[in-house]
């Protein structure tokens, strides 16, 4: 009886999330405030072992073959865009990603969550910036999604002192082009986490890791963001199948530079960035990073 209340928990939950984007606004908040309830909180809802691990036979397998269905008609029925927006996440293409604490947010930050909260998304603090081997040439540029004019006021930012001008990204653009009063968001993502975690084990982080799995609650790492752009979206192509290298700066911004596309070297800081993805950190019995588990950003 646990174990079904636990998986019906869970879809309530996962539920919560796809009506936010299909139903108008008042019954999607109602629904995902119920799916909250039932669940209680995140970390009841959440699957604690990594993919392919057992926990359960009847539950895994349950889990397993609904979570699918659920991504299958999330996925179909999602549409495309910025769905909804809220004060602590927005909707991007069916999928929820993190407001909380977003202009602290770079790509590969890491930090506690909040002890004694359970809220989602989690309520997290980014004490330490990335690292440049941690980044290096494993990232890529994600999805574009345009911001409608009459969804800006809801991001509650100055876009035009927080997003980057497209004519500097590339460099062919007009300043017209890039100054069109246009915004969009760019998603800059990891390439590869296992790759990601290889690096993370490396014996020079064993200090890191350490201060991380003891010193840090439920500690979790920024494994993508979406940036704000002034320019137009038809333009956002400008590095497809290119190679990207990140570098991190001590001005407390990263510089991105590529080989193979169109792409002017550019910054950005957090300031710039809107939203964000992250996974927490899963430790092995030795201290290793053993894995990332995604949060959940939506109710």
């Amino acid at each position: 009886m646990a174990m079904r209340s636990a998986a019906a928990c869970l879809l309530a939950a996962a539920c919560g999330v796809a009506m936010g984007g299909a139903t108008a606004e008042g019954e999607a908040a109602v629904a995902a405030d119920q799916a909250a309830a039932s669940c209680g909180n995140a970390e009841e809802c959440a699957i604690k072992h990594p993919p392919g691990a057992s926990e359960g036979g009847e539950l895994n397998s349950f889990l397993q073959t609904s979570t699918a269905a659920l991504q299958s008609g999330l996925s179909g029925a999602a549409s495309r865009g910025i769905t909804e927006i809220q004060t602590n996440y927005i909707v991007v293409n069916g999928r929820g990603y993190s407001r909380y604490n977003a202009h602290a947010a770079l790509l590969g930050s890491f930090g506690p969550e909040f002890v004694n909260t359970a809220n989602i998304p989690p309520k997290l603090e980014f004490t330490e910036g990335p690292d440049n081997d941690w980044l290096g040439t494993n990232v890529k540029f994600g999805t574009s999604v345009w911001v409608k004019s009459q969804q800006e006021s809801s991001f509650d930012v100055d876009f035009s002192t927080n997003a980057i001008p497209a004519v500097d990204i590339e460099a062919s653009l007009s300043g017209n082009q890039s100054h069109s009063g246009e915004f969009y968001l760019m998603q800059l993502t990891f390439a590869s986490q296992f790759d990601l975690i290889q690096e993370m084990n490396l014996p020079k982080y064993k200090a890191k890791r350490e201060y991380m799995k003891n010193h840090m609650s439920r500690p979790r790492i920024v494994t993508s963001v979406w940036i704000l752009i002034e320019g137009d979206e038809e333009h956002s192509n400008f590095c497809m199948g290119g190679s990207l290298k990140l570098t991190v700066e001590k001005i407390g911004k990263i510089a991105v530079s590529a080989s193979g596309c169109r792409m002017s070297t550019w910054r950005f800081s957090p300031d710039s960035v809107m939203a964000y993805e992250t996974g927490k950190i899963k430790f092995d019995k030795k201290g290793n990073v053993e894995y990332l588990e995604p949060d959940r950003a939506t109710r």
